[in-house]
């Protein structure tokens, strides 16, 4: 347990180091100072009930909570707004929720959009994230999402997002406007 503390210490220290904020392709806002930066993501839920996920799926699912603690709370992918699909995927989810998948900030799909952030998350200074679990988490996230944002969970995906930005824009307007500035 000392040693998981020690590496939390060493990224949130990276994370306060300062670094500088860009835009990811498709628009998505993206920070190199995980800790330090606010996200609608944050304040839902930092945990799920996964017993119905195979069991593969839930050893990333416990790996994503502890490990990714590190830096920010498992509530910032729990809550995110990403969602990894193949081309025809996409094409069945566009046709199925046109309104969902016309905001971004609902639903960010990507083909292996998981698979790319935590390949980057495994490598900032401090993460304890190595080897096989960053492709156990990796698989959980694109799992989980999938799961949650599509099919008969789309429309209640789609409200509980919404709810996190609506409360998000009243309580951090500032945070708010330098993540979505054309709002």
């Amino acid at each position: 347990m000392n040693r998981l503390w020690t590496f939390a210490l060493i990224g949130a220290l990276a994370a306060s180091a300062g670094a500088t904020e860009k835009k990811e392709k498709g628009g998505a806002p993206e920070s190199s100072t995980a800790s330090s930066d606010l996200y609608p993501n944050d304040f839902g839920p930092a945990e799920l009930d996964v017993s119905e996920y195979p069991k593969a799926i839930r050893e990333g699912y416990k790996l994503t909570v502890f490990k990714c603690a590190a830096c920010h709370t498992a509530a910032r992918p729990l809550n995110s707004q990403f969602l990894e699909l193949t081309k025809e995927e996409e094409e069945q989810f566009k046709k199925d929720n046109p309104d969902v998948y016309k905001d971004k900030r609902l639903v960010h799909i990507e083909d292996q959009i998981w698979k790319r952030y935590v390949k980057r998350m495994m490598s900032k200074p401090g993460c304890p994230v190595k080897g096989d679990d960053g492709k156990k988490i990796w698989q959980f996230l694109a799992h989980d999402s999938k799961s949650r944002k599509t099919g008969k969970n789309a429309g209640e995906w789609a409200a509980h997002r919404k709810k996190l930005l609506d409360d998000f824009k009243k309580n951090h307007k500032d945070a708010y406007q330098r993540l979505f500035p054309k709002e």
